[in-house]
């Protein structure tokens, strides 16, 4: 438990921390699955969320301009944030025995931190609110983080992306970002569902339990 209550850390060999919030499954069952819960930048909320036959990893990234997060990476090309996490995605699943069963929720910088930790972690289906793919640099550079398309190919498996943005999709515009990285998947076979927004009203919190229910029947299904 860290110094700060009710949370836990993990901690990499420059003594930076990574604070984060896990709940197991409320209900017992032989199949507990595990959602990565990311939070928007600006917004590095302590959030307590726990859901029926769901394990719940919440990180917080407080990293980067007054605590706001730094989209889930680090900070100056330094990317110590995103190895921090994809280990501690590694040590939850491994420890509650739910490698094959990675699910993520982000929105916003959330969005964009979701999507790049899914496929990182090989996860089932991310959920990925008002996400951005493209990040705006200060100076030029060549790291593939900052076009989440640069992951994107017709080798590698990849999750089910489903993407909701308040756009028409019959007029669509490749300056948005979330058409842009669903003209991407699209371009590689990759599944992906745009505009899957009908369970997103309500509070961040009825959203995710709504999400949290569409994977159910995706994986009963």
């Amino acid at each position: 438990m860290s110094e700060n209550e009710n949370l836990y850390y993990i901690e990499d060999n420059n003594n930076r921390k990574l604070y984060y919030r896990f709940t197991p499954a409320a209900i017992a069952s032989n199949f507990i699955p595990l959602i990565v819960i990311l939070d928007d930048a600006d917004k590095a909320e302590e959030r307590n969320f726990e859901y029926k036959m769901w394990n719940v990893l919440t990180p917080i990234d407080k990293y980067g301009s007054e605590q706001g997060g730094t989209a889930w990476l680090g900070e100056k090309e330094n990317f110590y944030v995103k190895d921090l996490l994809q280990e501690l995605i590694s040590q939850i699943a491994d420890e509650h025995e739910c490698e094959e069963h990675i699910y993520l929720y982000g929105s916003g910088m959330g969005g964009y931190g979701a999507i790049l930790h899914g496929m990182l972690c090989k996860a089932n289906a991310i959920y990925a609110h008002l996400p951005q793919i493209r990040l705006e640099e200060t100076s030029p550079s060549d790291r593939e983080e900052y076009d989440l398309t640069n992951f994107l190919n017709t080798e590698d498996s990849y999750p089910i992306f489903y993407l909701c943005d308040d756009i028409d999709p019959d007029k669509s515009n490749v300056a948005n970002d979330t058409t842009y990285f669903m003209e991407a998947c699209k371009k590689h076979d990759i599944r992906v569902h745009l505009n899957f927004c009908e369970n997103s009203q309500g509070d961040e919190n009825t959203r995710i339990k709504n999400v949290l229910d569409t994977f159910e029947r995706m994986i009963s299904g």
